[in-house]
């Protein structure tokens, strides 16, 4: 499943991401990388808030589309 649909509170793990170039390297800086391991926190308006390393980050729903997602 991708990331915009996965349940809040949830623990899941990063399986693939299909995105490439330049946004991929920021996404690999911010701790989106396979094998991570991320909880949906909220989601508000489409925007989805993710806790990952110990941080909160808050993405689109374009780009949690593109992050495949499995339950821990």
């Amino acid at each position: 499943m991708n990331l915009s649909i996965a349940p809040i509170g949830v623990p899941m793990k990063i399986v693939k991401i299909k995105i490439d170039g330049d946004q991929k390297k920021q996404l690999a800086n911010m701790g989106f990388v396979v094998d991570a391991n991320v909880t949906v926190v909220a989601e508000n308006a489409g925007n989805i808030i993710i806790n990952i390393k110990d941080s909160r980050v808050g993405i689109g729903p374009d780009l949690a589309r593109k992050i495949m997602v499995i339950p821990v």
